[in-house]
């Protein structure tokens, strides 16, 4: 009897304890839950690059002012509303032997496509070096080395390194310095509006999908 009563006071004793314990760890588990809520944007995506996807399409994002390498240093957003077209934009540099190659590679395929369904008139393409050694003379040479029509298909710097940095946060490209005056970064295809908002970002693997988000989003600023 004394054996019995002295477990069930010890029982008693712990059993505060016990649900001490267990509400600690729901509220880990909860907390938890809303941090990956959070992070991934409503569970909807699992990696940063599908988040700022996401985000873009959602609320298309204004460009930050920035002067391109260009004579009279247009500013990027009053090139992007110029003409009314919707701007393919990527990031290059042209000392680049890894992931700018393959994205020539897809660009030039796209400028092909634009031309030959006369689609110029309503689309554009521009690729933007964030590497502050390409000069307006280095970007002419790559654009020839590309079979660039500039017509379709434009380069351009941005000297200052703080309007460089600006827009690179702007539309979510990062890049990380690597041996050998290399650069380490994310590519895909930036749609921006006629009105000069980065409106859409679609993979660099998928350039016919680009084109086809492109000349819808040129198809519904018409409406």
């Amino acid at each position: 009897m004394k054996i019995s009563a002295s477990l069930n006071n010890r029982d008693a004793r712990s059993s505060p304890r016990l649900l001490l314990t267990l509400l600690a760890a729901a509220a880990v588990v909860i907390f938890g839950t809303l941090a990956i809520y959070q992070v991934t944007l409503g569970l909807r995506v699992v990696s940063t690059e599908d988040g700022r996807r996401l985000e873009i399409a959602q609320t298309p994002r204004a460009l930050p002012f920035a002067a391109l390498d260009w004579p009279a240093r247009p500013a990027l957003a009053d090139v992007m509303r110029a003409d009314g077209r919707v701007s393919i934009i990527t990031f290059i540099y042209t000392s680049c032997n890894a992931i700018c190659s393959a994205l020539g590679s897809q660009l030039q395929q796209m400028q092909a496509t634009i031309i030959r369904t006369d689609l110029q008139a309503k689309l554009r393409l521009l690729s933007i070096s964030f590497d502050p050694r390409d000069t307006p003379r280095q970007l002419s040479a790559y654009a020839l080395q590309q079979h660039a029509n500039p017509a379709v298909w434009q380069f351009a710097g941005i000297a200052s390194q703080a309007q460089r940095k600006a827009v690179l946060d702007s539309f979510g490209v990062v890049v990380i310095p690597a041996p050998a005056g290399e650069f380490i970064h994310n590519a895909a295809f930036h749609l921006v509006d006629s009105q000069g908002r980065l409106a859409s970002i679609i993979d660099y693997e998928n350039p016919d999908q680009a084109l086809a988000a492109a000349l819808a989003l040129y198809e519904k600023s018409q409406q």
